[in-house]
Parts: C-alpha cells; sequence; structure tokens
C-alpha cells in the first residue's frame, strides 16, 4: 500500500541504515573504553543511550573535562578501520536503492562522516552509482549534517514536502524537521525502537517499506 503525500526525493542515511556497522561500533567503543579503564557496553545498551552529537553518548560513560573527545574520536576511527571487513550491507538497502532508481527517484546521502570514509563504504556496497551525491562532513567530528541536508535540498533545488529523509536516529528526525521534509525512521540500526518512538516519525522494521512512502 503507498502512503497519502508521497515524496520524490529520498536522502538517506549512512551508517546504520544503508549499512549495517552498529556491531562494528560498539567493538570501536570498547576498544577507547578499555584503554581508559570504562566497562565495556554492549549492543542493546549502546543502542538505548546513542546520542548526537556523540559527545552525549560518552559523556554518560565518562568525564570529558578529564578524558578529551578527541582521545575517544580517534580511538573510535581507528577501531572502526580496524573491523571495517565486519560491516555489512543494511538488510534490503541496495534492492530499494535500486528500486528507487528504476522509478527514477532522485537519491542522495547525507551523512555525519567524513566525507573520504563515506564514500568509500558508498562505493564498497554498491550505491554510489543510484545516487545524486554522496555528502559527509569534512573533517572527522562527525558534525553539521543538519546544515548539510539544508544546503542539499537548496542547491538540488528541491521543494522540502517533496523530499523524504530515511535514517536510523533522532538525529535524522531532527534534520528532517529542519529541512522541512518528511522522515521514515528505521529501528535496526544505531538507536533503539524505543528511543525513535519518541520522535513522532513513522518508525520502520524493513527498508522495503520505503518504497511506500515514494
Amino acid at each position: 500500500m503507498r502512503v497519502k503525500g508521497m515524496s520524490a526525493y529520498v536522502i538517506w542515511d549512512m551508517n546504520g541504515t544503508l549499512i549495517d556497522d552498529v556491531a562494528v561500533a560498539v567493538k570501536a567503543v570498547n576498544d577507547g573504553f578499555f584503554k581508559v579503564g570504562i566497562k565495556p557496553t554492549f549492543i542493546s545498551e549502546y543502542r538505548e543511550n546513542m546520542d548526537m552529537p556523540i559527545y552525549k553518548y560518552y559523556e554518560k560513560h565518562a568525564d570529558l573535562n578529564k578524558i578529551p573527545m578527541s582521545f575517544f574520536s580517534k580511538e573510535y576511527l581507528d577501531g572502526y578501520e580496524r573491523y571495517a571487513d565486519l560491516i555489512k550491507e543494511g538488510e534490503n538497502a541496495l534492492f530499494c536503492v535500486r528500486e528507487l532508481h528504476k522509478r527514477g527517484v532522485f537519491q542522495c546521502v547525507v551523512s555525519s562522516f567524513e566525507q573520504g570514509r563515506l564514500l568509500a563504504l558508498s562505493d564498497r556496497f554498491g550505491f554510489t552509482p543510484f545516487m545524486d551525491g554522496v555528502y559527509g562532513a569534512g573533517d572527522v567530528a562527525c558534525v553539521g549534517k543538519t546544515e548539510r541536508g539544508i544546503s542539499v535540498l537548496r542547491e538540488k533545488g528541491v521543494s522540502p514536502e517533496n523530499a523524504l529523509v530515511v535514517g536510523d536516529m533522532a538525529h535524522d528526525f531532527e534534520m528532517a524537521c529542519a529541512c522541512g521534509a518528511r522522515c521514515l525512521l528505521y529501528s535496526k540500526g544505531h538507536q533503539s525502537e524505543r528511543a525513535l518512538l519518541k520522535c513522532g516519525a513513522p518508525v520502520i522494521n524493513d527498508l522495503r517499506e520505503v518504497l511506500n512512502y515514494v
């Protein structure tokens, strides 16, 4: 069943949506925790407590006045690269991207991830040929996603009411609201379904449901 008020431009999140990297993220977080004597986290706890900007997650576990965020950022990125071979395509992600392309729907990726790493992931999993653009951060700080989303719609000349943001975190909903776009939240990424339901946007458990909104 297709949903009234369909969208013609899809803005995808990458990490936790188009790719399944939650287990990799937890491994990377725990490597940093181990070095400073913080007890390890596990996937369910990580998903319940994840927040953006990313320092909001770390300050739940550490005093950032004593252990700077720069330490955790470096440890995370080093660990992420170390375990990168374990990253998987998000379930049904490439199928959905291809199907939208067949329908003539323009798509792009807007992410908090650093641009070079983001594009490498998009290339690795075969998304890039179907995208109108892949837009990441200019550095490793993982900030500015909302501003990028607004900028992309403006540069592409897309009316916000024709855009649909698909992501796995409340931050994606915040970006959609700032852009004036619609939003779908995917429950199998970096934040739990319970956390996502607080946003008030539709929450989906299968990326194929995106096809009903476009």
